[in-house]
């Protein structure tokens, strides 16, 4: 099976080495001078057990590399419309997309059930790129609990202690092709499985995302600074318990454990990605992490008071830093009878 890469970042890079590493055929798409080393150097990965130097086919023209028998997108939800057309390129009739994402993907309520269902989400897919340019019907998910940070370019430093990856078909089936990726990817990553209940397991990582990421960027806190603070604490709980109650409004059923992720937390001296990307002053997950549950709970009528006021700050502060777009050019996102604007 070839697979591909598309956008080999910090957790791109991380599945890349890993799988080459293992003998799978992956080529990557990177850019930059990340992707300079890796061509220069190869692609270096680092973690507690681990210190390895791949060589990999690595390019940021994705056409150079043809179509694909599998692609994983690693690609921030931000990007994601503006790279369709690169991702088209490395598609053959049946190539399936992985999309390895945090927060609410835009195939959310592809084949979902309950309130919304075949809705798209324009804040997330403007006018359609993905859903109908490179098609829905290829969309997995793909959850990943692994912290990864790309410390120098050409080289990714793992700071998990365990690194899961989950994989799901939006319709929820244990299908041929979900099995046959997992069984492809599993040779080398061991800590991969398939789930069918991906839009559970979604929630289950974003009510953590939801609630450290706009702490983290506010105040610039790791992980283990948050948790060691009790009112930074205390806005963590409320944020998980407002996206547990947006959860169930759309029929998911995730409990509101605060003290299990923060009891982690507190080891955890890791950046989140959404802080990663702030101080390097690169654009931020906050559509698809937090603005899109914002427009799904107005959609709703699911109130969100603190999220409604962090989601509010760090949209100015990042405004300011050039991050964001100005109220003029960001779309409308209508979500069921609700016109949302951030």
């Amino acid at each position: 099976m070839r697979v591909a890469i598309f956008g080999a970042g910090a957790v791109g890079g991380h599945l890349a080495a890993r799988l080459a590493h293992g003998g799978v055929d992956v080529s990557i798409v990177a850019r930059g001078a990340h992707l300079a080393a890796i061509r220069a150097r190869g692609l270096r990965f680092v973690c507690a057990d681990a210190d390895f130097t791949v060589r990999v086919r690595a390019t940021d023209c994705a056409a150079e590399l043809g179509p694909q028998d599998l692609v994983i997108s690693t690609v921030k939800a931000q990007a994601l419309p503006a790279s369709a057309d690169a991702l088209q390129a490395l598609l053959g009739p049946q190539t399936p997309v992985v999309y390895a994402i945090n927060g609410v993907p835009w195939w959310y309520f592809h084949q979902a059930a309950g309130p919304l269902a075949g809705q798209p989400l324009p804040r997330l897919d403007p006018q359609g790129r993905l859903w109908n340019g490179i098609g829905v019907e290829r969309a997995l998910g793909c959850v990943v609990h692994s912290a990864n940070e790309v410390t120098a370019p050409g080289v990714v430093h793992n700071g998990s202690a365990t690194n899961r990856f989950i994989i799901g078909e939006p319709d929820q089936s244990d299908s041929p092709r979900l099995a046959r990726i997992v069984t492809v990817l599993r040779q080398a990553l061991p800590d991969i499985g398939g789930s069918i209940d991906i839009r559970r397991d979604l929630w289950l990582k974003l009510l953590i995302n939801l609630s450290a990421s706009p702490l983290a960027c506010l105040t610039h806190a790791r992980s283990s600074d948050i948790a060691a603070d009790p009112a930074l604490r205390d806005l963590f709980r409320r944020l998980m318990a407002e996206g547990a109650r947006v959860a169930a409004a759309l029929g998911i059923e995730v409990p509101a454990d605060a003290d299990t992720p923060l009891s982690r937390m507190t080891t955890l001296h890791h950046r989140s990605s959404m802080l990663q990307d702030l101080l390097a002053g690169r654009p931020m997950e906050i559509d698809g992490q937090l603005a899109v549950v914002q427009d799904i709970a107005r959609g709703l009528d699911v109130p969100t008071p603190t999220l409604d006021v962090l989601l509010a700050l760090l949209i100015h502060r990042a405004r300011e830093a050039g991050l964001y777009p100005t109220p003029r050019a960001t779309a409308h996102a209508a979500i069921g009878n609700v016109e949302c604007q951030p």
